[in-house]
C-alpha cells in the first residue's frame, strides 16, 4: 500500500486507489502521514482538526470513528501488516514502510542529490533532484489546504520543497544549462518574489544568456520590495552578485572550452618537436599558437591551426590583474521605462521594441560622450546603466575637462548634469517629446570615496572595473533618485564644494538631491556640453 502526500491525499493499493472518507477522516490520516511510525498525542490531532474557538463537544467521537474507519480501509486495501493504525498511548501512530510513503522517498532521492552537488558532480545532482521534484503532483495534501488546513508540518514540506528546488536550478547552472533553466526560474521568482536565492539565480542566469539589463532590473525589483515593504536591505550574497554584474567579473560565466588544447593532428599546428625537446613543451606551444590566432583574428579554430600562426613561447603566460584601492568619484546613469507606460501586449510588438532600443541607446551614447567629456571613463554599460570613474588630476596634470571641470565629484556632478540636460533638455515640455522618449525617465547618483579598481597588467592608467562599498553605495542611491533626479552622498557634495547647490533628499543628511549645477566662468567646453542637442536619427522615434 502507498501513500501519495505530494499533492491530493491519495492511497494506492497495487493499481487501484483506495477510496476514502470525508475531510476529517482524511486529515486525520494526513497529519499521522506527517509522523508515519510515531505516536501522535489524541490532543495534537484534535488541534489539527479543529481550531481552539471551534472544537465540538464531540470531538473526541469524531476523531475515534475517523480511526476506525481508516483501520478498515488499511485492512481492506492491503496484507496484514503492511499498513496498521494502531492505538499507542497517549494518542495513535500509523506503522508502515516509510519508503511507501512518496514524502519519504523525496527526502531520501533529495539527500542523494544534495551528496552528488555537494561532491562536484552536477549532472548526477540534477538527475536525483530532477526525480525527486518529479514526485510533486501539486501543493503537499493540496485537498486539505483547500479546506483550510494550515499546518505548521504542512508549511515546513512547501518549504522544503522550495529549497530543493533552488539546488535543483544551482545544479543546472553548474552545468551550463542556463537557458534550459530561465523560464522555470522567471516562474518561480514571479511566484515567490522574496527569495533571495532564486532570484540570484535568475540573475546568474539572464546575466549568462546576455541579458545583463534584465539581470540587474531584478536585483532592483527585489530591492525595492524588501526597502518599501519590510525596510529591508538585500544581503551580502545579493549585493555582491550585483556588483559582480556590474563589473562584467568573469568569475560569474562558465569557462569556455579551449577548442585546440587537445588537437587530434599535431603536426597540423607546428613542427614536430626535436628529438631533445620535451614534447610537453611542444604541445604547450601549439596551444597557445591556435588559441593566440583565433583571439587576434577572429578565425574558427580549424582556421587558425591551418594558418600557421607565429608560435607563442612557453614562458608567454597571461599577468594577473592588478588590483589598487583609490580614491574616486563613481557616477551611474540610468534610463528606466516609466511604470506602466508600455503594457505587455505593446513591449512584444516589434516595432514598439526596437523604437525603445534606439532611445536607450541613444541614451547610451550621449551618457558616454559627456562622461568622456568630463574627463571620465566609461568602465561598464549594461543595458541602460552605465558607470562611469572620475579621478582626481594626477602628477601629470591631466586633460583640458579635468582642468576646467575641477575635481572628481564635481565632473562627475557635471557630467550627471550634463546627461540629464541633453535626454530631457528644460524647457521642453513632455508634448514636445516623441512617446518613446516620454515613456524614459532618467536618473543618476554619484558616490566619492575609495574602492577597489582593477588594471589591465602593464596599464595602471586604464582602469578595467570597480569593486566594493562605494559602488554599493552608489547603486543604492541610484535606486532610490526620482526621475529627473541626481543623488549625491555626504562624501561627494563636500568634495564637489559651492559650484552645486543641493536639497536633502527625503529630509536625510546622508544624501542629497542635486538642485544646480553651476558653469564656472568662462569655461566653454562645459557651455558647450550642456548645450550639445541629444542625437537623433533622421527618423524621429515612435513616429
Amino acid at each position: 500500500m502507498r501513500f501519495r502526500m505530494l499533492g491530493p491525499l491519495e492511497v494506492v493499493s497495487g493499481d487501484r486507489q483506495v477510496p476514502l472518507g470525508g475531510t476529517k477522516q482524511r486529515a486525520t490520516l494526513g497529519y499521522l502521514l506527517l509522523q508515519v511510525n510515531q505516536v501522535v498525542p489524541t490532543s495534537r490531532l484534535l488541534s489539527a482538526l479543529w481550531q481552539a474557538d471551534n472544537t465540538p463537544v464531540t470531538a473526541r467521537k469524531i476523531l475515534q470513528n475517523a480511526v476506525w474507519g481508516l483501520r478498515g480501509i488499511l485492512a481492506e486495501g492491503g496484507p496484514e501488516g503492511a499498513a496498521e493504525l494502531v492505538t499507542r498511548a497517549p494518542g495513535y501512530l500509523i506503522r508502515t514502510d516509510p519508503d511507501q510513503i512518496d514524502l519519504n522517498v523525496f527526502r531520501r532521492r533529495v539527500g542523494e542529490g544534495r551528496a552528488e552537488l555537494a561532491g562536484g558532480r552536477p549532472e548526477a545532482a540534477v538527475a536525483s533532484l530532477g526525480a525527486a521534484l518529479a514526485l510533486w503532483r501539486g501543493p503537499a495534501l493540496a485537498d486539505l489546504a483547500e479546506t483550510g488546513v494550515m499546518w505548521p508540518e504542512l508549511t515546513a514540506v512547501q518549504n522544503a520543497r522550495l529549497d530543493v528546488l533552488e539546488d535543483y536550478f544551482e545544479a543546472k547552472l553548474a552545468c551550463g544549462q542556463h537557458y534550459a533553466v530561465l523560464g522555470e526560474l522567471e516562474a518561480a521568482v514571479e511566484a515567490e518574489p522574496l527569495r533571495e536565492r532564486s532570484s540570484g539565480q535568475l540573475m546568474l542566469a539572464l546575466y549568462r544568456c546576455g541579458r545583463q539589463a534584465h539581470a540587474l532590473a531584478v536585483y532592483n525589483r527585489l530591492r525595492a520590495t524588501l526597502v518599501e515593504d519590510l525596510g529591508l536591505e538585500p544581503g551580502h550574497e545579493l549585493r555582491r552578485l550585483q556588483r559582480a554584474i556590474l563589473a562584467h567579473d568573469p568569475s560569474l560565466g562558465l569557462a569556455p572550452p579551449r577548442p585546440a588544447a587537445a588537437p587530434a593532428q599535431p603536426t597540423a599546428l607546428a613542427p614536430v618537436p626535436a628529438a631533445d625537446q620535451p614534447c610537453e613543451r611542444a604541445d604547450r606551444r601549439r596551444t597557445l599558437t591556435a588559441v593566440s590566432g583565433h583571439r587576434r583574428h577572429g578565425h574558427a579554430p580549424e582556421r587558425a591551426a591551418a594558418s600557421r600562426a607565429v608560435i607563442v613561447p612557453q614562458r608567454t603566460v597571461a599577468r594577473p590583474d592588478v588590483m589598487q584601492r583609490q580614491k574616486l568619484s563613481v557616477l551611474l546613469v540610468q534610463a528606466r521605462v516609466a511604470p506602466g507606460a508600455i503594457p505587455l501586449h505593446e513591449a512584444l510588438r516589434l516595432d514598439r521594441a526596437a523604437d525603445l532600443d534606439e532611445a536607450l541607446e541613444r541614451v547610451s551614447a550621449a551618457t558616454r560622450a559627456r562622461i568622456e567629456h568630463f574627463g571620465g571613463l566609461v568602465v561598464g554599460a549594461v543595458g541602460p546603466v552605465s558607470l562611469g570613474l572620475f579621478q582626481d588630476e594626477d602628477e601629470d596634470g591631466g586633460g583640458d575637462a579635468r582642468r576646467e571641470g575641477g575635481g572628481a565629484a564635481l565632473r562627475a556632478l557635471r557630467a550627471a548634469a550634463a546627461v540629464r540636460d541633453a535626454v530631457t533638455p528644460p524647457g521642453r515640455s513632455a508634448v514636445h517629446r516623441s512617446p518613446v522618449e516620454r515613456d524614459l525617465t532618467l536618473h543618476a547618483a554619484v558616490a566619492t570615496g575609495r574602492a577597489l579598481v582593477r588594471f589591465a597588467p602593464g596599464d595602471p592608467g586604464a582602469p578595467q572595473s570597480v569593486n566594493g562599498a562605494l559602488l554599493d553605495l552608489c547603486q543604492r542611491l541610484l535606486t532610490l533618485a526620482a526621475p529627473g533626479e541626481i543623488l549625491a552622498c555626504e562624501a561627494a557634495r563636500l568634495a564637489a564644494g559651492p559650484e552645486v547647490s543641493y536639497a536633502p533628499a527625503d529630509g536625510s543628511a546622508r544624501h542629497w538631491r542635486v538642485r544646480e549645477v553651476y558653469a564656472r566662468p568662462g569655461s566653454a567646453a562645459a557651455a558647450a556640453a550642456y548645450s550639445a542637442p541629444f542625437a537623433r536619427p533622421s527618423r524621429r522615434i515612435g513616429a
